[in-house]
């Protein structure tokens, strides 16, 4: 079943993958393609992602724009909130927030497409100021279940 979460790792498997083989092993983009079973101009894309999303996260950490899932990032740039403080700003005025009566994200009082309720608790993952602490604590927790299942 899919999930929309932020990412937990700033690259895939899959361009983690194609970054190695192109950028260590020095493969071309044809060789990296036969392997993997996608055409040269995939692993182009594949590529050019990957080190965007890379560049993002050295810059920006977990709190970088890449770190959304893309659903979520399109949602953003079309209401022109592609930055985090725009997107904080946003919610602590109340213009952008999740509308339980209708059960649906508001923004300026229009909803917009495709943004659903997990989008907007990965959003609001996103942007808060904590997200450091929550995710020491649910990492916590998972070692504590795993101790006890012990």
């Amino acid at each position: 079943m899919w999930q929309m979460k932020r990412r937990g790792s700033p690259l895939s498997k899959r361009q983690e993958t194609v970054l190695r083989l192109r950028e260590v092993e020095k493969l071309t983009c044809e060789e990296v393609g036969l392997r993997l079973g996608v055409s040269r101009d995939r692993v182009r894309q594949i590529s050019a992602t990957g080190r965007a999303i890379r560049e993002d996260y050295a810059r920006n950490g977990v709190c970088g724009w890449l770190m959304l899932p893309m659903r979520v990032r399109n949602v953003l740039w079309n209401l022109d909130l592609a930055s985090r403080s725009k997107v904080k700003a946003a919610i602590k005025t109340g213009k952008f927030f999740w509308d339980e009566k209708r059960k649906q994200v508001l923004y300026k009082g229009i909803s917009p497409r495709n943004m659903g309720r997990k989008s907007w608790l990965v959003l609001l993952e996103w942007a808060s100021d904590d997200w450091e602490k929550r995710d020491a604590a649910r990492e916590t927790e998972r070692e504590q279940r795993s101790e006890d299942r012990s």
